[in-house]
Formats: C-alpha cells, sequence, structure tokens
C-alpha cells in the first residue's frame, strides 16, 4: 500500500467497513470521531522517548473514555480515529466529543512528571447520513475536526456545507449526481488488448467515460474522486460490475469470446461487500467468472498480509472464480515469491516502462525481467501504452504475451468495439498462419 496512507487510517477503513456492513438495515449508524491533538511548543521540545510517552498516555486516556465495543486506531502521534458501531443517533457522538475535550482540555496531561497542556479538536459523522461507505464516513469525520480546528470551536458534528466547492466543480457535483438519475450517463468503453503471437483480440479493458452536461468529457480520476467526495462509492460499484457483466454478455450474444478487466480501487479491497456484489453481477447475467478480470495495482495488493482485510477480500474473490491482475507492476516492490504468493492470472507492465522501451536500456532490463518472472510462475504479460509497431515488436521478441495501446485502437464505445474485432478478424487469422 502507498506509504503515504498511513497503517493505522488502513485499520480504521477495515473496522469502519466491516461495522457497516453488519449494522446493514437494522436503523443503527456507526460513528466515528476523529480526535486531533494541536501542537503546542512544549510538545516539540519532548525528547523522543518521552514524546513516545505521551503518546501512550494519550491513548490511554482516550481509551478510558470509550465502551467496550469501541475501537481505537492511531493515525499518526496527533491524530486518532475512534470507531462506535451500532449508534441510534448522532448524539452519543456528541457527548463523546464533550468527554474529550472535558478530560484533555481542563487539566495537563502528566508524563513523566511533567504537566503538558494539550488542547484537542474533534470531528464526528454517523452512517448512513454522513457517508455510506467507510471511506467517506472516516473523511467527513475527519473534516469536520478540520473545520473544527480552523474555527477554533472544539468539536463539531459533520454538514454538507463544510466542503465548499468551486462553482465548476459544483457544476460537476450536480452533473454526476443526475447522471445515476436519468442524467448524462456513465459509460464503460473498451480497449483492446491484442494477443501478441496470433493477432487476436482475447480481451479488453474496460474504461471509465463520461460526458457532463455540456457535452465535454471528464477525465476519469476527475470523475473518480467526484464519487469519493459525494460518497457515492457504493453506488457506482453496484453500477461497474453490472455494467461490466451486462458487457460480457452482448459480447457473447454477438458470438465474441472476448474476456473483460475493470478496474478495482485500494479502497475496494477494504469493502466487504465487493465480492458479493461481483457475484450478484455475474449471477444476474448468467455468466462464467473467469470471464471477468478484476485490475488492482502492485501497490494496493502488497497490502495483503494474513488476516487483513484485503487478504479476505482477494481470497474471496479467487473463491468466486474470476481472475486476477496486476495492474501498473514494476512500480511496487514485488519479488518472486511475492509475485507466487498473490496467485494473479495477469501482470500489466505500466506503461512508464513502455514510452521508452525503444531508446532506454534499463526499461529493456526491466520488462524482460517482468516477462521473465512472470513466465516461471505460469502468468501472462501485457504491456500497457504500447503506440508504435516497432515498441510491439521488441516486445513480441522478449516474449510478452498481449499489448494494449494506441497502436491498435483507443477505447471505444461497445458497437464501434465489435465492429473493430470484427474487421481484424481475418487480420488474426492470417497471423496466425504465417
Amino acid at each position: 500500500m502507498d506509504s503515504l496512507i498511513p497503517t493505522g487510517f488502513l485499520a480504521a477503513l477495515t473496522e469502519v467497513s466491516a461495522r457497516m456492513a453488519e449494522v446493514g438495515t437494522e436503523g443503527q449508524g456507526v460513528g466515528v470521531i476523529s480526535l486531533y491533538a494541536q501542537p503546542d511548543a512544549a510538545l516539540y521540545r519532548l525528547p523522543l522517548e518521552h514524546l513516545r510517552r505521551f503518546e501512550r498516555a494519550m491513548e490511554r486516556q482516550i481509551r478510558a473514555q470509550l465502551r467496550s465495543r469501541d475501537s481505537l486506531f492511531a493515525v499518526d502521534g496527533k491524530e486518532w480515529l475512534i470507531v462506535l458501531p451500532r449508534l441510534a443517533s448522532s448524539a452519543v457522538l456528541t457527548l463523546g466529543m464533550l468527554r474529550f475535550e472535558q478530560t484533555f482540555n481542563d487539566s495537563p496531561l502528566a508524563v513523566d512528571g511533567l504537566d503538558l497542556p494539550v488542547r484537542v479538536v474533534c470531528g464526528a459523522a454517523i452512517s448512513p447520513d454522513h457517508g455510506k461507505d467507510g471511506f467517506h464516513l472516516l473523511q467527513s469525520a475527519r473534516i469536520a475536526g478540520l473545520v473544527a480546528g480552523r474555527a477554533d470551536s472544539g468539536s463539531l458534528l459533520f454538514e454538507s456545507s463544510m466542503e465548499r466547492s468551486a462553482p465548476n466543480v459544483a457544476l460537476l457535483e450536480r452533473d454526476l449526481r443526475t447522471a445515476f438519475s436519468g442524467g448524462p450517463e456513465l459509460e464503460l468503453w473498451l480497449q483492446p488488448k491484442v494477443h501478441l503471437a496470433s493477432a487476436e483480440c482475447r480481451s479488453a479493458e474496460a474504461l471509465l467515460r463520461w460526458r457532463n452536461s455540456a457535452g465535454d468529457f471528464v477525465p476519469p480520476p476527475v470523475v473518480i474522486g467526484l464519487i469519493d467526495r459525494l460518497g457515492l462509492r457504493h453506488r457506482f460499484n453496484r453500477w461497474l460490475f453490472q455494467q461490466a457483466a451486462q458487457i460480457l454478455y452482448q459480447l457473447r450474444m454477438d458470438g465474441l469470446e472476448i474476456d473483460v478487466s475493470i478496474n478495482l480501487s485500494a479502497t475496494d479491497l477494504y469493502d466487504a461487500e465487493v465480492p458479493d456484489l461481483i457475484g450478484q453481477a455475474l449471477s444476474t447475467w448468467n455468466l462464467e467468472a473467469g470471464r471477468l478480470c478484476l485490475e488492482i495495482t502492485e501497490t494496493s495488493m502488497l497490502d495483503e498480509s494474513s488476516g487483513s482485510n484485503v487478504s479476505e477480500v482477494l481470497d474471496r474473490l479467487r473463491q468466486l472464480g474470476v481472475a486476477l491482475s496486476i495492474d501498473d507492476f514494476g512500480t511496487g516492490f514485488s519479488g518472486m515469491s511475492r509475485l507466487k504468493r498473490l496467485a494473479v492470472q495477469e501482470v500489466k507492465i505500466d506503461r512508464s516502462f513502455v514510452i521508452d522501451l525503444l531508446a532506454s536500456a534499463r526499461d529493456r532490463e526491466i520488462a524482460a525481467s517482468i516477462i521473465d518472472l512472470s513466465h516461471r510462475l505460469g502468468i501472462e504479460v501485457t504491456a500497457e501504452g504500447v503506440e508504435d509497431g516497432n515498441t510491439a515488436e521488441l516486445l513480441a521478441g522478449m516474449g510478452c504475451d498481449s499489448i494494449q495501446g494506441f497502436l491498435h485502437a483507443p477505447a471505444l464505445p461497445l458497437t464501434e468495439f465489435v465492429a473493430w474485432v470484427r474487421a481484424h478478424e481475418g487480420i488474426g487469422r492470417q497471423a496466425a498462419q504465417t
């Protein structure tokens, strides 16, 4: 996992996601309090060992205020996240924040004979009002804490008004909300993956496309960012999995045995419902699970450790029978033992190693090593970002299985993709015969 994301935050995300799945439709919510110790000059002058004792003393004081079923997670030395399951209302959060303020702000914290003044600010949020998925709920609590600190108000419960958008962002948010209810529709376009030995298109990656109300395409990272900001990730995932399954069904109806891959985010690997949603989509359209491939970034899969939520979700996806692919391979730290344990069917060489393949000996060495390592483990390799024939020929000589990029086609709407495949079927047969 990306080192910029604290492990304490990821642990809190796992806990929140699990608790939200438990409450379901029982009419109860999951609460989160973000507690932040505002820096004081005295803290900065503490020796390192005293600073660690300060953090432990803070945690002891926080835990003393918690119920037995609540959970505490240290994000860093100044921020803690408290998860409170099964809440009937936000009143418990308000009371909890008041207790924390009284505990820390009314008297100094004793550490090794020193009385250290500590001022805390708190922000809180409750599901489903302030977030329908774990990530959005956690960030809502942290946003409330941020606003509380800036306003010097001690503690605040999250309100949507805390997120002020620039006019153009607000317009995009409005358009995106309507996209899920009859407005400008989200779409999945298909980019071919071409098998080098046969020149056939055996699979394709489904890529997100969306036009705003003005008819302009919005870059996919911006769309995904807005989806997370608006708390629509769970709703988007339902749409994504159903849409991908429908595309697979339509390809089968058109007589094309082509697999389809979609991208999962790091956040999705902490959502215990993702395997169920994918299973439902496959069942709805009566599809073989192996026809769907899930592309997951290498750094996301690196967080798979025994007993972790990521490990559980990945194990359930494997049991479901879907194929797994490591996207952007080469940007993380996977060696042979790690790659073997991840149990994937494909790795994709990151485009950053492909773009300068002809000119860079280092990139050629990296690509060749990835291909050799993967093939030893029975894993197929696809190179992303291939834009010219010379690069494709070089990759073929290295033993790369498939390529993807503008050399063959950009991402295409489904009807145009089917037409493209039909037009290239003869080319594939000729290549296989020569």
